[in-house]
C-alpha cells in the first residue's frame, strides 16, 4: 500500500450513486441507466422494453408507462419522454444477432426529484483505445468489468475485455454508464455483447457523442434547439492520446530525481502532496507527518490529470524555483494540462458564461489569429443559439489551448505567456464595457495563473495592453448596418440585353443573423429596378448601410455598383440624371451559395485566418505574369496570411475569373478594375488606397466612385470590391417564387 490511495475514488463513488437499476414489474433487474440532470435518466430502449415485458428490439414508442428505478439511496418512478427506437443501419427493425444498429436510446423523466446523493456526471466523447469500466445492474461496486475500446463503427463502438482471464460484458450491464477512470467522466452507454463464432463475447457501447446527437435531434422538436443543448451535457472529445501522455520508465526516473533534489525531506513532500491530493480528489493514506516517496509522487504526477499543475500551485509561494523546474520538466516529458483543477474549473465557468452580443469567437480570432481550432470545436457568431454552441465548445477549446505553451514572449529570458492566457485577456477587454465585474474576474484569473507559472507582471501586461487596444478599436468602429442582396438571373433580354433578376434582400443592423427585409420584390427586376429597390430599403433604415451583393462566381462581372438608383421621374426638373448605386452607398460583392464538403470548410478557415491579418500583410498583386489559374492559386497560397489581393491582369474577363478564384480559396478582400483594358500599372489603384487601413477601404472606394460620377475621364479607375467578413454570415436562402407562380415575362 502506498502513501496515496486509488486516484479517482471520489469521482467513481459519485458515479455509482447516480447509477440506476431499471426494474421489471416483479422487481427483477432489466438493465441500468445513468442520471443525467434535473429529473432525467438515460438508458437503452431495449432495457425499457424488457422492463415492460415487451420484445427487446420492439421499435414502437412505449408511451407514458411507469417504470421503477432503483438507486443506491432510494427508488423512484419514471416515464419515457424521448424514444429513439432501435433500427437497422438502412432503417427498419433490428434482426437479433446483428453486430450493428442505430438508436436504442430512451430518456426517462422521474416523477419527482431524484433520491439524495444522486449527482450529475461529467461527460466526454468516447475514443478508440480508451480503457473503460462498466457495472452490473443492482450489484455492488465490485461487479465492475474493465474493457478497452478496440474498434469504432458509425453508431456503436466495440469493447474487448482488458484481461484475457477477466470478466466480460453480460446481460444486465445494458444501459449503464461507460466510465473512463483516467478522464473521470462518463463516455457512453453499454448496449450489450456479441455472441457467436468470431465475436469472442465482444461488448458493444453507444459513444456519448453519438447518443447526444440523436437525443438533441429528438429534444429539439419538443423543447427547441437551445433548450435541448442546455439539457444535454456537451460531448468534447478527450485528447487523442488520452488525458495525459505517460512519461515512461525513464521519464518517471528523471522526474523522481528532480523531486528528490527539490523536495528533499518527507515532511516537505508531504505538505505539498497533501495540497495536491486535495485539489485532485486523491486519497492520502500516509501519516500526518509523512510524505510520499519520490518515485510514488513522480508516478502520480505523470498519471493523474492536473496533478503537476496542482503541485506547482502549492509550491509557488515558498519554493518558486522548484515549481519552475518541475513544470519545465513536466512539459519536456509531455505531461500536459497547464491548469490546476481549481484554475480549470474557474475558467470553464468564466468562458462558459454566455454573452450573446459578445461572442467568444471574436475575442479568440483577435487574440490568436494563427491558431487553428479542432474540427469539433465551434465558435460561431452572435446570437442565442450561437451562445449555446459556444458553451458546448468551451471545454474542448480550453483542452486544445492548454497543450500550447509557445505564446509570444515580451523579451528574451522572460517566460512566455501561453495562448490561453492571451485569450482570457482579450475576453476581459471585450467584456469591459458591458460587464466590468466579469472583466475584472477574467483579469484576476489570468494574473493568478501567470504568477503561478512564474510569468512577470510586465509580460502579462503587454498582452493586456494589446487586448485593450483591440477592444478600443472595435468600440470606436461599431459594425456598420448592412443590406444583403441575393441575385439570381431570371431571363436574358435577347442575347445582349441586361436581363432581369430575382432579388432577395435581408437587413443586418447589429452584426448578427440577417432578417428578411419587410419589402421584397414581387417579381423579377431589371438592373436599375434592383438598384432603386435597394436604395429605398436603405433610405427607410436611415440611409447608411453597407450593401453586399451575393453573386454566383460567373456573375462577378455584373457592374452592380453602376446600376441606376435614381427615380425615373424628376418632378422639379432639376436634371439630376442617373445616380449609380455605388454613388450613395458602400457596395461590395460576395460569393453566393455554399461550396461542397472539404472545400467549404477549408474556405471558412482560410477567411478567418486571413481576415485577422488584413491590416498586417501587404496586398498581393496579380498581374500579366499570372497567366493561368494554377499560378493564381499558388500565389495566393504562398502566404496563408494574405488577406488582400489586387487583380491587375490585362483582360477584364480574366480579372473576374481570378477574383472568383481568390474568393473560393478564401481571400476575404479582392479589388479589380471592371473596365480599363490592358496591363495596369502598380499605382493604378492608388486613388482608393488598397494598402491603407482596411476598415476604410469600402468608403474610399465609394468616394472615388463619386469622383468618377462627376468626371469619368479624369478618374479612369472603375473599382470592383469583394469583401468577405467571416463574422457576418450569409443570409438564409429564401425561395420567393413558387415555380408555378413565377410571372411570365
Amino acid at each position: 500500500m502506498g502513501w496515496f490511495g486509488t486516484g479517482g475514488d471520489t469521482a467513481e463513488r459519485e458515479l455509482l450513486s447516480s447509477l440506476a437499476t431499471v426494474l421489471t414489474g416483479t422487481g427483477q433487474a432489466s438493465g441500468c441507466g445513468v442520471y443525467l440532470t434535473g429529473r432525467h435518466v438515460l438508458t437503452c430502449a431495449h432495457v425499457v422494453n424488457d422492463a415492460l415485458g415487451r420484445s427487446q428490439l420492439d421499435p414502437s414508442d412505449p408511451g407514458p408507462a411507469p417504470l421503477r428505478l432503483g438507486f443506491r439511496s432510494g427508488t423512484a418512478t419514471a416515464r419515457c419522454t424521448v424514444w429513439v427506437a432501435p433500427r437497422a443501419p438502412g432503417g427498419g427493425p433490428v434482426t437479433a444477432g446483428t453486430p450493428e444498429w442505430h438508436g436504442d436510446l430512451a430518456l426517462l423523466e422521474l416523477d419527482g426529484d431524484p433520491p439524495p446523493g444522486v449527482v450529475e456526471q461529467r461527460w466526454l466523447g468516447l475514443r478508440r483505445g480508451q480503457n473503460v469500466r462498466a457495472w452490473y445492474s443492482g450489484r455492488a461496486p465490485e461487479s465492475y468489468v474493465d474493457t478497452t475500446v478496440t474498434a469504432c463503427g458509425p453508431a456503436l463502438y466495440y469493447l474487448d475485455r482488458a484481461l484475457a482471464t477477466g470478466p466480460g460484458i453480460v446481460p444486465g450491464y445494458s444501459g449503464g454508464p461507460l466510465w473512463s477512470p483516467a478522464d473521470e467522466a462518463v463516455v457512453g452507454l453499454v448496449v450489450g455483447k456479441l455472441t457467436g463464432a468470431g465475436y469472442d463475447d465482444r461488448g458493444l457501447a453507444i459513444p456519448w457523442q453519438v447518443a447526444r446527437e440523436q437525443l438533441v435531434e429528438q429534444l429539439a422538436e419538443r423543447l427547441g434547439e437551445s433548450a435541448a443543448h442546455r439539457l444535454l451535457p456537451p460531448a468534447p472529445a478527450a485528447p487523442a492520446d488520452g488525458p495525459y501522455t505517460p512519461a515512461g520508465q525513464e521519464g518517471h526516473r528523471r522526474l523522481a530525481a528532480i523531486i528528490r533534489a527539490e523536495l528533499s525531506t518527507a515532511a516537505l513532500r508531504g505538505r505539498h502532496a497533501r495540497a495536491m491530493a486535495d485539489a485532485c480528489g486523491l486519497t492520502v493514506l500516509g501519516a500526518e507527518d509523512s510524505g510520499p516517496a519520490p518515485d510514488e509522487l513522480a508516478a502520480v504526477l505523470a498519471d493523474t490529470p492536473r496533478a503537476l499543475a496542482a503541485l506547482c500551485e502549492s509550491l509557488r509561494p515558498a519554493h518558486p524555483g522548484a515549481a519552475d523546474r518541475l513544470a519545465a520538466h513536466g512539459r519536456m516529458l509531455g505531461i500536459p494540462t497547464l491548469l490546476s483543477p481549481e484554475e480549470h474549473g474557474w475558467l470553464v465557468r468564466l468562458l462558459g458564461e454566455p454573452v450573446p452580443d459578445l461572442p467568444l469567437g471574436t475575442a479568440f480570432r483577435a487574440a490568436l489569429p494563427d491558431v487553428p481550432l479542432p474540427a469539433d470545436v465551434r465558435l460561431p457568431a452572435a446570437g442565442e443559439h450561437a451562445a449555446t454552441l459556444e458553451q458546448d465548445a468551451v471545454p474542448g477549446l480550453i483542452a486544445h489551448l492548454e497543450a500550447l505553451h509557445g505564446g509570444p514572449s515580451a523579451a528574451p529570458g522572460i517566460p512566455r505567456v501561453p495562448p490561453l492566457l492571451r485569450l482570457v485577456e482579450y475576453r476581459a477587454a471585450q467584456l469591459r464595457g458591458a460587464r466590468p465585474a466579469a472583466a475584472d474576474e477574467h483579469h484576476d484569473w489570468a494574473g493568478r495563473v501567470a504568477r503561478r507559472l512564474g510569468i512577470p507582471d510586465p509580460a502579462l501586461l503587454e498582452h493586456r495592453a494589446d487586448a485593450a487596444d483591440w477592444a478600443a478599436r472595435a468600440t470606436r468602429t461599431p459594425a456598420r448596418p448592412r443590406v444583403a442582396v441575393g441575385l439570381s438571373r431570371y431571363q436574358h433580354a435577347g442575347g445582349s440585353g441586361p436581363g432581369r433578376y430575382l432579388c432577395q434582400v435581408w437587413i443586418d443592423e447589429d452584426g448578427s443573423r440577417p432578417r428578411p427585409a419587410a419589402e421584397q420584390a414581387a417579381e423579377p427586376l431589371s438592373p436599375d429596378a434592383v438598384a432603386r429597390h435597394i436604395h429605398a430599403i436603405v433610405a427607410a433604415g436611415g440611409g447608411e448601410a453597407l450593401v453586399e451583393f451575393f453573386l454566383d462566381p460567373h456573375d462577378l462581372g455584373l457592374p452592380v455598383e453602376d446600376w441606376d438608383a435614381a427615380e425615373p421621374d424628376d418632378p422639379y426638373g432639376l436634371g439630376f440624371g442617373p445616380e449609380p448605386l455605388g454613388l450613395n452607398h458602400q457596395v461590395v460583392v460576395r460569393l453566393g451559395g455554399e461550396l461542397s464538403g472539404v472545400r467549404q470548410a477549408e474556405r471558412t478557415g482560410s477567411l478567418r485566418r486571413r481576415w485577422a491579418h488584413r491590416d498586417r500583410i501587404p496586398a498581393l498583386h496579380l498581374d500579366e505574369s499570372h497567366r493561368e489559374p494554377r499560378q493564381v492559386v499558388a500565389a495566393v497560397k504562398h502566404d496563408q496570411r494574405t488577406a488582400r489581393v489586387v487583380v491587375r491582369s490585362p483582360d477584364t474577363a480574366v480579372r473576374h475569373r481570378y477574383a472568383a478564384i481568390c474568393l473560393v480559396v478564401g481571400v476575404p478582400v479582392v479589388l479589380w478594375d471592371r473596365e480599363t483594358a490592358g496591363p495596369l500599372p502598380v499605382d493604378h489603384f492608388e486613388p482608393v488606397g488598397p494598402d491603407g487601413t482596411h476598415g476604410g477601404l469600402a468608403e474610399r472606394v465609394r468616394r472615388y466612385r463619386a469622383l468618377v460620377h462627376g468626371d469619368g475621364a479624369k478618374h479612369p479607375v472603375r473599382p470592383a470590391l469583394a469583401q468577405e467578413h467571416p463574422d457576418r454570415p450569409a443570409p438564409t436562402v429564401l425561395d420567393l417564387f413558387d415555380p408555378e407562380e413565377r410571372p411570365a415575362l
